[in-house]
């Protein structure tokens, strides 16, 4: 409810408790009459006050503008008030016009602690606000050193693999150090976007598994699955690829004869399900699972996602491993 309508609200109680408390002890007439005069006498109070709580530059200016509110609102009010009921103005007149000014004040009062209650509240709300955009912050730069931890990772394996094949086959070598280049380019562009996609990370997965391809060949087999109406979907930038990395390195390298990585998306009930699965070691050869990768992925899901996303890893029937990852759609 808006505040002007809680005002209002608390005012027409007041006045209506200020007429049957002037009915109760004899003052004035009938009960309608008191309260025409009091809601006269009481709207002429609050409006001042309300307009001096909005403008006064200082405590000081608040409270003298509030007692002139008071004394002005209680006179003006109460003739009103006479001329609006039919009443004379006798002995009765003082009196209910002293009653205004003792009520008026208790009023004022009520009004100015509820004020002081207001811009507390809004106080302890900015600060709440604050502290928000200070975790927002915190979490945001996390995420930034979450993600730089993944390139030079990458990097150096490739760096290193590419030393080896500048001895012993330089045509090979040219080939990776081609789309080495064209993935760093496709990484430095889409890390400086404000936003990324699914199908932003999937083009980035499709240059780093042909760095992966030209090194291992025969044995490394990939399919992607993602259907097109779920690539313009926001996505966190480089999350997918180090599960990739793992079922290469821990899956499918140290089997003789390779295997397959199978990237594949979908989405129900509100929930977005990514899973990386290979056909290659499994989790006895892979260390469990384990590592770096697994490990950033995890930290960068708790940032983005808090409970709501979750990570699972665990090995296929048929050998190899599937990692899942699941967040709100």
């Amino acid at each position: 409810m808006p505040r002007f309508a809680v005002h209002i609200g608390f005012v027409l109680l007041v006045n209506t408790l200020i007429a049957a408390f002037l009915t109760a002890i004899g003052i004035g007439g009938d009960f309608i009459r008191n309260l025409i005069v009091s809601h006269c006498i009481g709207f002429s109070i609050y409006l001042p006050c309300i307009v001096t709580a909005r403008r006064a530059a200082s405590r000081t200016a608040l409270l003298t503008g509030i007692a002139l509110s008071v004394v002005f609102g209680s006179v003006v009010g109460a003739l009103a008030g006479f001329a609006l009921a039919g009443y004379g103005f006798g002995r009765w007149s003082f009196g209910a016009v002293l009653s205004g000014l003792l009520f008026g004040l208790g009023v004022s009062g009520l009004f100015h602690l509820h004020e002081r209650a207001v811009k507390l509240e809004s106080a302890l709300r900015e600060r709440e606000l604050q502290r928000l955009a200070a975790e927002k912050a915190q979490v945001e730069t996390q995420l930034r050193l979450l993600q730089a931890q993944i390139e030079p990772h990458f990097l150096f394996n490739t760096l290193a693999n590419l030393a080896v094949l500048v001895r012993s086959d330089p045509a090979r070598a040219e080939r990776l150090l081609a789309d080495l280049i064209a993935w760093l380019r496709a990484t430095l562009q889409r890390t400086r976007d404000a936003a990324s996609t699914l199908g932003d990370e999937i083009e980035l997965l499709r240059c780093y598994l042909d760095i992966l391809g030209l090194r291992l060949g025969e044995r490394l087999r990939v399919v992607i699955d993602v259907p097109e109406a779920l690539r313009a979907r926001p996505f966190p930038l480089l999350l997918l690829q180090p599960l990739v990395e793992n079922a290469v390195a821990h899956g499918i390298e140290p089997k003789v004869d390779g295997g397959e990585v199978r990237i594949a998306a979908a989405a129900a009930h509100g929930r977005l399900r990514l899973t990386v699965a290979d056909t290659g070691a499994g989790l006895a050869e892979s260390g469990g699972g384990a590592g770096f990768g697994l490990e950033n992925v995890r930290q960068r899901l708790k940032a983005l996602f808090g409970d709501a996303a979750a990570l699972d890893v665990r090995a296929n029937p048929s050998g190899g491993v599937t990692a899942t990852v699941e967040l709100p759609a």
